[in-house]
């Protein structure tokens, strides 16, 4: 049976230029790989900064590795 190749990715939070932080991030957030954990995770917090600072303000970024 022949082996089908998978990408990887990566994952991180990201947020508006215009959302200010009480700590500053100066490089926005580590790159994790993107595995069920981590993307469950990053939504979770996504959806409550979201909530904080305003609709759309935080979203997940990806890339692959």
């Amino acid at each position: 049976m022949p082996r089908t190749l998978r990408a990887l990715f990566e994952i991180r939070l990201r947020w508006s230029d215009e959302v200010h932080h009480e700590e500053p991030a100066h490089c926005g957030s580590l790159w994790l790989p993107d595995t069920a954990g981590n993307r469950n995770h990053l939504n979770e917090a996504m959806a409550l900064a979201n909530r904080l600072y305003g609709d759309k303000t935080h979203w997940i970024e990806q890339r692959q590795a």
